[in-house]
């Protein structure tokens, strides 16, 4: 097991040299001072520690903690435990909410997985919602091949039923992704992938529903932009003989390695827009890692960046939603909003209010997820059977993320200062003996930051 990063391994190094004033490659006593790590890594009693024992030790408090995540799953470890330890407590969580998959990347690398029921790496999970996902980024390729002049093309330029009416020639295809078009939602008509009354071609269905609201007034959850947005895209592939999914399909999914295990699709063989994709988690965390390198993917540009980035700008009408994708941005709301009270003054949004404004997710019913959070250069998902659950974003991404801790508190690579140490600390770190401490004297601080 690795301590952590190499970049992370690095910093521990320097401070571990930073110590070592004698520069004899071990720490005695007198050099670590009151860092509680001493007397622990001290493995052979000979009164110094070695970078190679305090490494040792490192790894073996990560053990313990992986094991006791894995054993019990009982409790939200800090931050500055393995990501695996922590993946492994959230994966418990999960699957006491019905969950049957956990896939976690960081920096590209898979680093933990874990299946439960009878699903295993080969079993697809039907997204339901998390399906919208795939769509920003197809509209985006389309712009680049010349399809789509921009985000805020007119729908009725191809719609052209839409041309004559007051409110639909004004919708544009940035207002269908961000679910503010002012569409009627006809749920009994729409909603679903087996419901005995979903209408025979429900892209046309879509393109007649009335238009309550203003475009750009009101955001409203449901399945009417993306059955009028699959009504345009249609269209526009038509001449290409290529369906909405194909050209999902061999735009993008099939240059990133991902295949799905199968398709809902209307009577009039339309893919459902909405909620029609299966996948396993691994080709899902798959799309999940496309989209955290902006449309890149093993040096090649699939999509271009400055598009994919528009997919997480969010709208007035709610800052929790983007161009087909959800953000974790402050004063957002979910898709009920009525259950969540957005609190402007939250570090983060509805999915994880205590911080990391820059997650942007899929989500799907059953709370089926894939969640990106590009500061960590994290990529998660979590899957499962169910159409229901009380399982809950917050709680899981805790766990996934750790309870902040003081850097290096954990591990005791930070002296502790009690009353009577206060003095002994600033002699110590009182280089020029000034009689005081400045910010150049201080040893750098994170050495084991989390992963």
């Amino acid at each position: 097991m690795a301590t952590s990063s190499p970049a992370q391994q690095n910093r521990l190094n320097e401070r571990f040299r930073e110590l070592d004033t004698n520069g004899d490659g071990k720490l005695a006593q007198s050099e670590a001072g009151n860092l509680p790590f001493f007397t622990a890594s001290d493995r052979d009693e000979d009164g110094f520690v070695t970078f190679r024992e305090l490494v040792d030790r490192i790894q073996a408090r990560q053990r313990e903690g992986a094991n006791e995540a894995e054993e019990t799953g009982s409790r939200t470890l800090p931050a500055t435990a393995p990501l695996a330890a922590r993946a492994a407590s959230a994966a418990t969580y999960s699957e006491s909410h019905g969950g049957t998959a956990v896939l976690v990347l960081q920096d590209g690398e898979r680093v933990f997985e874990r299946y439960a029921g009878e699903a295993d790496a080969e079993t697809p999970h039907h997204l339901q919602s998390g399906t919208k996902g795939f769509w920003g980024p197809v509209v985006a390729a389309m712009i680049e091949d010349g399809l789509i002049s921009s985000f805020d093309e007119l729908a009725a330029d191809t719609l052209t039923e839409w041309q004559e009416h007051p409110r639909k020639k004004t919708i544009t295809l940035r207002q269908l992704l961000q679910l503010n078009a002012g569409l009627a939602q006809d749920l009994v008509n729409l909603q679903g992938h087996d419901r005995p009354t979903l209408a025979d071609d429900l892209y046309e269905h879509a393109v007649g529903l009335a238009c309550w609201f203003p475009p750009g007034e009101r955001f409203a959850y449901g399945p009417s932009c993306y059955y009028a947005l699959g009504a345009v895209l249609e269209r526009k592939l038509a001449d290409r003989k290529q369906t909405p999914l194909g050209y999902l399909k061999e735009r993008i999914l099939e240059p990133i390695g991902v295949e799905h295990g199968k398709w809902v699709h209307d009577d009039s063989g339309n893919p459902h827009i909405p909620n029609g994709a299966w996948l396993t988690a691994r080709d899902w965390v798959r799309f999940g890692q496309f989209l955290l390198q902006e449309g890149t993917w093993e040096d090649e540009e699939i999509v271009p960046a400055a598009l994919m980035r528009e997919l997480r700008e969010p709208s007035e009408a709610n800052p929790g939603h983007g161009l087909a994708l959800w953000l974790n941005r402050p004063g957002g709301f979910p898709p009920a909003r009525q259950r969540f009270e957005p609190d402007p003054d939250a570090a983060g949004g509805f999915l994880y209010p205590e911080g990391e404004p820059d997650l942007y997710a899929a989500l799907g019913a059953g709370k089926n997820r894939l969640y990106i959070i590009p500061s960590k250069n994290l990529v998660v998902a979590r899957q499962t059977p169910k159409d229901t659950t009380n399982f809950d974003d917050s709680e899981f991404l805790r766990r996934i993320l750790g309870k902040p801790a003081p850097p290096d508190a954990d591990l005791g690579l930070v002296p502790r200062p009690g009353p009577a140490q206060t003095s002994s600390l600033a002699d110590r770190f009182d280089r020029d003996g000034e009689g005081k401490v400045t910010a150049k004297e201080l040893p750098r601080p994170a050495l084991l930051a989390r992963p």
